[in-house]
């Protein structure tokens, strides 16, 4: 019998990471990542195939802080998946403030203005 709860709390983890929105996702995390701006990491965004993942580890040759990371987005992820899955780059922590600010941010057609200028 636990199994079955397992399969279920996986499902429920599913259907909160996708969503039948139409919107381009990788441009979505691309924007994301703009706002975050993880500190000494070279990023990548792909599409995936199941589910957002982040995968990082150090860049060898480099200094010994700098890193990289590959951010896989399937086509179905809803835009709180993949803000969650950027800002788990910056320091490894999410703040549940930062995720909320980058969704309504990011969902709004004209966004924020990232560069400064007034």
């Amino acid at each position: 019998m636990p199994r079955i709860e397992i399969e279920r709390i996986e499902q429920a983890e599913d259907l909160a990471e996708s969503s039948t929105e139409s919107f381009d996702r990788i441009a979505f995390a691309e924007r994301a990542l703009e706002l975050v701006r993880p500190p000494r990491t070279t990023v990548a965004i792909c599409e995936g195939a199941r589910r957002v993942k982040v995968v990082a580890g150090r860049q060898w040759g480099k200094e010994p802080d700098a890193r990289w990371a590959v951010v896989s987005v399937p086509r179905d992820a809803s835009r709180r998946a993949i803000a969650a899955a950027v800002l788990a780059l910056h320091d490894g922590r999410q703040r549940a403030w930062a995720l909320d600010v980058l969704v309504s941010t990011l969902a709004s057609p004209r966004g924020i203005d990232v560069s400064g200028a007034a």
